[in-house]
């Protein structure tokens, strides 16, 4: 590193380069995000896209420099312009989040990642994978996605592993195929990726691709569960309150679901609130059992629309209000659920005229909210 410095302080700019990557990493210097950023700037100023790229990165976090959305983009593209894979691959992320850039724009998203895809970096072989399966900034096309996954997957990507995995469970551009979703899942599971861990342990309690295996279930779902997975913390809470693969524990289903609902998984909520209002681990308290029941029911929670309904049409937890429990009550119903459906009937036989009606009006002027639940952010 002495020989690296000396070259540097002499206008060696590929030196002034190396030098500032060693400081940002701390590669046989101290760890200095300011002197990093002094020594890129000297390169990336004389036109070195690698360079550029890093001191984008620094911007983009605030590390050394102040964050500026708009100064990271501005160097993500000179080092993009210069045809580097991985600032093409940044400034593509920028345009898909909208960041320091003139506007969001999918359409340029995909174009940057394209580039990059092409000269096979991984990272854009998934985002533009991603974009074809969501149909954003190109037109949906799940054989593409699987095409450029299958490239970030054959070079190691876990992320893309996983994204396979679950485009075979589907049968999204491929036929679907569950042993074959099972070993993405396991391929992409061994190198770390949480999703996959999640995935695999939902494989094994379901049986497909694999033999039932509620005790491997358990191993996966609570690794991913342990490292703040949302939807492995709610499977592994399911696992502990039916006692699959480890013995029943309703405190520890409790925690676990607890744990999800906060990170806002609906079903959680709905859980929850069940668990609140029955007393399954102490007194029922209804308040709080509504407060549940109303985050998950916001996110379109059948259930737990039709459990805040019969809160409200017995006025348990909140005010005894027969015109919410009616609205509640139809927007399960209009999701398909019968039990709200004869809770609407039973409950439209007591309301008086004056009520039926101002519950239909309100009814007619609520949104129905459409949860998301998978993550579609680009990858870096």
């Amino acid at each position: 590193m002495p020989l690296v410095k000396s070259k540097a302080k002499a206008g060696d700019k590929s030196a002034a380069c190396l030098l500032g990557i060693a400081y940002h990493h701390g590669f046989g210097v101290d760890k200095s995000d300011l002197e990093s950023a002094k020594w890129l700037l000297k390169a990336a100023e004389t036109g070195i896209a690698l360079a550029q790229n890093q001191l984008g990165y620094l911007y983009e976090h605030g590390s050394g420099v102040p964050q500026s959305y708009s100064d990271a983009a501005k160097w993500y593209r000179a080092g993009a312009s210069q045809g580097l894979a991985v600032a093409e691959n940044n400034l593509g992320y920028m345009y898909f989040t909208g960041r320091g850039v003139e506007a969001q724009s999918f359409q340029e998203a995909a174009n940057w990642f394209r580039k990059a895809a092409e000269q096979g970096l991984p990272t854009a072989e998934v985002n533009i994978g991603n974009l074809y399966q969501t149909g954003r900034g190109v037109s949906r096309e799940y054989a593409q996605a699987v095409q450029w996954y299958q490239k970030a997957a054959d070079q190691g990507d876990p992320t893309a592993a996983t994204k396979l995995g679950l485009m075979y469970l589907r049968g999204e551009g491929v036929g679907r195929d569950y042993t074959r979703a099972v070993n993405f899942f396991q391929s992409g599971a061994s190198r770390g990726d949480l999703s996959a861990e999640t995935c695999l342990g939902y494989m094994y309690s379901r049986g497909y691709g694999v033999r039932r295996d509620y005790a491997s279930a358990y191993k996966w779902t609570r690794a991913a569960a342990e490292k703040g997975v949302p939807a492995a913390e709610q499977n592994l809470a399911y696992l502990y309150d039916e006692g699959l693969g480890i013995k029943r524990d309703l405190g520890e289903a409790f925690k676990w679901y607890y744990a999800a609902a906060l990170q806002g998984v609906a079903e959680s909520q709905n859980t929850i609130g069940y668990y609140l209002a029955t007393g399954l681990t102490g007194s029922p308290d209804y308040w709080q059992a509504a407060t549940w029941y109303r985050l998950a029911a916001e996110q379109g929670h059948p259930a737990a629309q039709a459990n805040l309904g019969a809160l409200y049409a017995s006025g348990r937890g909140v005010r005894l209000d027969y015109i919410q429990a009616y609205v509640w009550f139809r927007l399960s119903t209009e999701s398909g659920s019968h039990e709200a459906a004869k809770a609407l009937k039973e409950l439209s036989s007591i309301m008086t005229p004056d009520q039926l009606r101002d519950a239909r009006i309100y009814s007619a002027l609520q949104p129905v909210g459409i949860p998301t639940f998978l993550a579609t952010t680009p990858h870096r």
